[in-house]
Parts: C-alpha cells; sequence; structure tokens
C-alpha cells in the first residue's frame, strides 16, 4: 500500500512568502526615497524629507493592491505568522526613523569638537547617516530573507567613501543605492508582471 504523502506546509509558506516580495515594489519605493532624500538633503530642503516616507507608503500599499493581488492573490498566513511580521515591519520602521534622526541630528545639530577631533581631518561624520541607513538594509535582508539587501546596504557603505574623504554632502550617498534599488526593483516587477499576466 502507498504511503499518502502531504504537502510540506512550511515549504509552501515559505514559498508563498517568497512571492509576495517578488514583484520588486518594495525596493522601487525604497530607492524612490533614497533619491528623493539624498536629493532634498543636498538642495538644502532636508526638513521636507521626514515626509517622503508618510507618502511612499500608502503608495506601495495602493500599488501592491492594484498589481501584485490580481495576480497572485492575497497570501493568507496564520495569526502567529502575521504578529511576527506586523512586529517586523514596526521594528524596521522604527529602526529606519531612529537611524535617520541620529544621522540629521548627528550631522546638522551634534558635532561635538572633541569627536571631530578625535576623527582627524577626515569627515565621517558627513558619511554617518549612510552608514547608519545601511543598518536597516541589513536587518530586512536577514528578516525577510531578501539577499539583495545587502547588496544595497554596501553600496550605502561604499558610497559614504567619497563623503567621507572628499568631505561632500551626506545626501550624496544616498542617492546610488536609491538609483540601484530603483534599476532593479523595476527589473523584478517587469519579471512579475510577465510571469504572473492577468487572464482576459
Amino acid at each position: 500500500m502507498s504511503e499518502t504523502r502531504f504537502p510540506d506546509l512550511e515549504c509552501l509558506e515559505s514559498q508563498a512568502y517568497e512571492t509576495t516580495w517578488e514583484d520588486g515594489l518594495v525596493d522601487l519605493y525604497v530607492g524612490l526615497a533614497l533619491v528623493l532624500i539624498g536629493i532634498m538633503w543636498v538642495s538644502q530642503m532636508s526638513v521636507y524629507s521626514t515626509f517622503v516616507a508618510p507618502l511612499l507608503i500608502p503608495l506601495w500599499v495602493v500599488s501592491r493592491k492594484r498589481i501584485s493581488e490580481p495576480r497572485i492573490g492575497i497570501v493568507q498566513f496564520g495569526s502567529e505568522h502575521v504578529a511576527l511580521e506586523q512586529r517586523k515591519l514596526l521594528g524596521l520602521f522604527m529602526l529606519g526613523v531612529l537611524t535617520l534622526v541620529i544621522g540629521v541630528v548627528w550631522f546638522f545639530v551634534g558635532k561635538p569638537e572633541s569627536a571631530i577631533r578625535s576623527i582627524a581631518e577626515l569627515n565621517v561624520v558627513a558619511g554617518l547617516p549612510a552608514i547608519l541607513l545601511a543598518i536597516p538594509a541589513v536587518v530586512f535582508a536577514i528578516s525577510y530573507q531578501m539577499k539583495r539587501f545587502f547588496g544595497y546596504a554596501i553600496v550605502l557603505l561604499i558610497s559614504a567613501l567619497p563623503v567621507i574623504f572628499y568631505d561632500l554632502h551626506p545626501g550624496w550617498a544616498f542617492i546610488p543605492s536609491g538609483v540601484l534599488c530603483v534599476a532593479i526593483g523595476g527589473q523584478l516587477l517587469y519579471r512579475f508582471v510577465r510571469k504572473y499576466p492577468i487572464d482576459g
């Protein structure tokens, strides 16, 4: 008598979980946020950068409802999984806001003389915002099993180097990683739309 094999529910949930991030929309909007914040900082309009995330997050939600959900449906997870995802998103959001605030305060308000003397002639402070934003990118990569966010974090760190060595405005460090996010997100979205066409 042959043994009945049931599907591995954990494997199915993992595949469904990966599909929810396959559309590249999060990359697009994160990249757009980085580019906009970088441009605003460089243009001496940093005060307006605080409105970028509150404006883009609803757009991301609407985009998922109009582009992703009609193609793959709404993935329903168990209550424990949903609660875990909510805690992850809240933690990442708070971490991102905290690191950005620390970077802004340190660069525009702080700059204690003792810290400046300790780093000699290198303006490490200018590269600090990009370095701090690399932390949420790494946490996101680990929490959501999205290895490409390790790459975004590395680009943020690399982009901070010319800012430090050439004493550039810290906003310039955001733009290369933002452009990369938008490019990869656009490519992923293109593949997603072709892979999951809407019937009819």
